[in-house]
């Protein structure tokens, strides 16, 4: 028996006319609601109050971007990540997640 279901073929992309806004983050911050997920996104970078490193010296989380997903899309965000994380790690070992940053000389 033929299974006549049409297949659902993903999107197209397709170039923005306006650009793509490129954000490079290193640090997230995630809330959701029961409709959706939202990450800020943001860069860790020398509080202005505090610029001079010490015991006391405390960086900041710069905002750079947010996006907000519905559940659905962050599942299927999940699974892709997933298999990338999967495959980079096959390639290159476990992604170290217990770095230490080395003290300042000063």
């Amino acid at each position: 028996m033929a299974d006549d279901t049409p297949k659902k073929l993903p999107p197209r992309w397709e170039r923005s006319p306006s650009g793509v806004f490129d954000v490079y983050a290193n640090v997230s911050h995630i809330t959701w609601t029961l409709d959706d997920i939202r990450i800020r996104l943001g860069q860790l970078v020398a509080s202005a109050d505090l610029g001079t490193p010490g015991k006391d010296y405390r960086s900041v989380a710069e905002e750079r971007a947010a996006v907000t997903f519905s559940w659905r899309a962050a599942v299927l965000l999940r699974d892709q990540l997933t298999l990338l994380i999967d495959e980079f790690e096959k390639d290159n070992g476990p992604i170290p997640l217990d770095t230490k940053l080395p003290k300042a000389p000063f």
